[in-house]
Parts: structure tokens; C-alpha cells; sequence
């Protein structure tokens, strides 16, 4: 009788018993299923490294178009200001990292109804939280520094049709707010009138690449200006209090006009600029001084341009300063905008004491009893509405 090659046992048929054979289609089924598992395994290995493979070469590609997004998008701004600003240079490009703009003005659509006063009050009514009597004014505000001729691009006439001077007056004198004078804002400060803002403003022209360095914040407007034509708006005051009052009203408006983020505020001595931040495609001097700051020239950047009130306390010229930078060295252009003095506060440190070089010149008493800039010396704009300055 033959027997089970594996156990030995009798089996009826040559061959392996039932339980042999049972255990052998156990094992070659587990050799069967460890054979499917390992080749799983593989195919599983090998998607996992292609799609990161994939995921891999994804983001480089993602991260090269953004880029190249980035350097088209600064070539384009380049190229569409080359023509009215040749002091173009690669040191002025809009730079990346910190100093990336919080709000890119140049994304923004451009201000519509601007051609007349009813449909710009009924945009403005239908887009901001303004009053209607402020934009009426602000309206007819521009309009007088049109024909007086202190604007004239479209770009600065957007800027002030943009920027609610109200939000800056201080509120004994809201009902003035477009009024062409000099107001008192507390602290011996004042908010410059409308004309002369639209005249230095108009003179240095800033483009949204520009660094543009303000001296003296004061009641905000002017910076508040400036960001609606530069993303990079610098502004330096002297009085803490009056630094931190401006402070909270950015802080308070910034919502509504996103541009305001973009303002770097500091509080400190004008007098030396932001040597940190140089060099500046433009500089606005709010407060007067019998002399131009040599750490201000230093700070302007080649073919950049500096507008100053210099002079005595009793009245300043106000000037255009343009620096330039050859092979023969660097020198100045000045130019006096104005047949006449104007009259802006002076230009103070950290005691109090003025910034002069003359020392010996006594102070003009400029300040009514509540230590504020007496209307007696407010600028008013020319009495030639056709002036070209």
C-alpha cells in the first residue's frame, strides 16, 4: 500500500495525505500573498516618488512664474516712466522683502469721474463713507489750485480729489477744512494751506517706485498725500504727542484707505533724516530753516529732488533742490518756485531750540496764546490766477 511521502502515513493514492496536502496549499498561498504585498509595496514606492517628483517640479515652475511675474511687473513700471523721469537707476527699484508695499497703489483702477463734479460727488458717495459737503468742497478746492496752476498732472489733481484733507483738521476748524490758509493743529503746529501742499507736492512729483522722505508729519495730510501717489512714503516728527495723535488717526483710517499702511512713521530730529532708509527719490521739508541739512542732501539720491522753505523765522524762499552726480563729482540745482516768501514754522530739535546758523537772530514771536501759528501769517495763494510759479 503506498504511503504519504511527507509523513509516512497509508494513503489509498500515491501521493501526500489530506493534511499534507492542506498544509502545502497553505504555505504556497502565503507565498502568493507575501509576493502581491511586496510587489504593492513597489508600485506604491514608485507612485509616491513620481508625484512628489511632479509636486516638486510643480513648484519650481509656480515659483519661477511668480517671480517672473514680479521682475516683469517692475520692467513695465520702469519702462512707463522712463520718459518724464530719466533719473531712473537700478538703486530705485521697487525693493522686496520689508520693504514691499503693505498696499500696491499701482494695481488700483484709476479714479473715474474726474471730469466733473456731479458724477465724481455721486462715485464718492456710492464708495466711501465721506460726507457730501467735504467732497463738494474738495471738489471746488481743486478746481482753484487747477487754475492757479499749483496741479497740473492728472495724477497729482487724483491724489487731492483722493485724500480727505477733514480727516486731518483738527475740529475747531472742520468747517474751514478747504479753505486756501494755514490753520493751527495744537502743539505750535499747523496743516499747510492747500495751495502751497499742491505746490511742493506738484514740484517733486513723486512716481509709485519713489522713496519719499517727509519732514515734519504734523497733522498726517501731507503723507497722507503722498501714499496715494508713492508706495513708499517716509515721514519723520518732532513733538511725541503730535507724532502719536497722527499716529492713532492712520491707525483709525487705514481701513478705509489702505494706502495709508504704507507710511513709515518715526518720531525724532528731522534734521538728520532716516540714514537707514537712504537714499530718497525725493524729500519734503515741512518746516523752515536758514539753511539746508547736510544729511538731507546726503540722503537725496542722485537726480533726486528736495523741496524746502529756507530762511529767517520772518520769511523763507521756498525751494527746489535737485541733486546730480557726474564724473566731476556731485552739485545742486536750486530754484526759488515763488517771487515772494511764505512762512512755515521753523524747524526745531530735540530741546526745542532752533536749527539755525545764526544763532545770534532773534526768534520772530509767531504764536497766539494758545501757542499756535497765527493767522496773520498764513500763505495765501497768488493773486495772478495765471501764474506758473
Amino acid at each position: 500500500m503506498p504511503c504519504c511521502p511527507s509523513c509516512g502515513l497509508d494513503v489509498k493514492k500515491p501521493g501526500l495525505c489530506a493534511e499534507c496536502a492542506g498544509d502545502t496549499n497553505k504555505e504556497n498561498a502565503g507565498i502568493t500573498k507575501i509576493a502581491k504585498t511586496r510587489k504593492s509595496v513597489h508600485k506604491n514606492i514608485i507612485f509616491l516618488l513620481i508625484s512628489h517628483t511632479l509636486m516638486a517640479v510643480i513648484g519650481l515652475l509656480v515659483g519661477y512664474l511668480l517671480f517672473h511675474s514680479q521682475s516683469s511687473k517692475r520692467k513695465d513700471l520702469l519702462e512707463a516712466n522712463a520718459g518724464e523721469n530719466k533719473e531712473w537707476s537700478e538703486n530705485v527699484l521697487i525693493p522686496l522683502g520689508e520693504d514691499v508695499p503693505r498696499y500696491d497703489i499701482t494695481n488700483r483702477a484709476i479714479l473715474p469721474a474726474m471730469v466733473n463734479k456731479e458724477e465724481f460727488v455721486k462715485y464718492m458717495l456710492a464708495n466711501t463713507n465721506e460726507k457730501q459737503r467735504f467732497i463738494d468742497w474738495r471738489w471746488d478746492c481743486v478746481q482753484d489750485l487747477l487754475q492757479w496752476r499749483s496741479i497740473r498732472d492728472e495724477r497729482i489733481k487724483e491724489a487731492f480729489l483722493r485724500t480727505p484733507r477733514e480727516n486731518f483738521i483738527r475740529k475747531r476748524n472742520l468747517n474751514r477744512a478747504y479753505e486756501h490758509a494755514y490753520m493751527p493743529i495744537g502743539y505750535g503746529a499747523t496743516i499747510t494751506d492747500p495751495w502751497i501742499v499742491s505746490l511742493m507736492t506738484q514740484t517733486i512729483a513723486p512716481q509709485p517706485y519713489h522713496k519719499v522722505l517727509e519732514i515734519g508729519t504734523g497733522s498726517g495730510y501731507q503723507s497722507a498725500l503722498l501714499s496715494e501717489l508713492s508706495n513708499f512714503v517716509f515721514t519723520i516728527e518732532i513733538i511725541e504727542e503730535l507724532a502719536a495723535e497722527t499716529n492713532q488717526l492712520y491707525q483709525e483710517y487705514v481701513k478705509n484707505y489702505p494706502e495709508y499702511g504704507n507710511i513709515r512713521r518715526v518720531t525724532g530730529d528731522g534734521y538728520y533724516g532716516w540714514p537707514e532708509k537712504e537714499p530718497f527719490d525725493r524729500i519734503i521739508v515741512t518746516c523752515s530753516i536758514d539753511h539746508i541739512p547736510p544729511p538731507l542732501l546726503k540722503q537725496l539720491a542722485p537726480e533726486g529732488i528736495m523741496v524746502i522753505p529756507v530762511g529767517p523765522p520772518s520769511g523763507q524762499q521756498l525751494l527746489k533742490v535737485t541733486k546730480h552726480v557726474d564724473e566731476d563729482g556731485i552739485y545742486f540745482d536750486r530754484e526759488n518756485l515763488l517771487p515772494r516768501t511764505v512762512h512755515f514754522i521753523s524747524f526745531r530739535d530735540q530741546k526745542g531750540e532752533r536749527h539755525s546758523t545764526n544763532d545770534d537772530k532773534p526768534e520772530m514771536n509767531t504764536q497766539d496764546g494758545n501757542g499756535d501759528t497765527s493767522e496773520d501769517e498764513m500763505n495765501t495763494p497768488p493773486e495772478d490766477t495765471d501764474s506758473s510759479y
